[in-house]
């Protein structure tokens, strides 16, 4: 049970805007989006890819919100709120601007969480309804299928609620 997590983000992700020169909107911040990779390892094998959303994206938001370069840990299969699928919370990490996200996936600054969850509308809205495009706070996004099978191999392999993956983000 010793699974690690590896996360790719392409530079070009950070050009999520279609008219880099115009505001923040839902029609202009869809840019690049889900080009990041996530995969999971066991030891030396790769049992898990993903395409996936890792800089801060939306409208309002704040890119210097997204999780910086380097080592992070991923709490398994934390509390679900209004989300519908199983999501993690990225703990022990820093964002672009240098802040701590802690064991609760938050910020002393920020209580939003920082978490690994999927393209679902949060609830009230039903379960499966999806957004246009992945849209992130500093969050990581893969699609509902994806996010599910990465569930699975944790569960396979005997994880549970708190367990602890180590991370890591490398920008190519």
């Amino acid at each position: 049970m010793n699974l690690t997590v590896l996360v790719y983000r392409h530079k070009a992700s950070y050009k999520f805007k279609r008219l880099p020169d115009e505001i923040d909107g839902w029609r202009n911040n869809d840019a690049q989006n889900m080009k990041d990779e996530i995969s999971l390892w066991d030891g030396e094998q790769e049992i898990f890819f993903a395409r996936c959303q890792t800089v801060a994206n939306i409208p309002g938001g704040r890119v210097e919100d997204t999780i910086a370069p380097g080592k992070f840990k991923l709490k398994l299969f934390v509390p679900q709120r209004a989300f519908h699928c199983r999501i993690h919370g990225i703990v022990d990490a820093l964002d672009l601007e240098g802040e701590y996200t802690d064991f609760e996936s938050v910020q002393a600054n920020d209580k939003n969480r920082w978490l690994v969850h999927d393209t679902q509308k949060v609830k009230p809205n039903p379960p499966g309804v999806r957004t246009r495009v992945a849209w992130s706070a500093g969050c990581f996004i893969m699609t509902p299928e994806k996010l599910e099978e990465f569930n699975m191999i944790l569960e396979s392999y005997k994880y549970k609620a708190g367990d602890i993956i180590e991370g890591e983000l490398k920008e190519i």
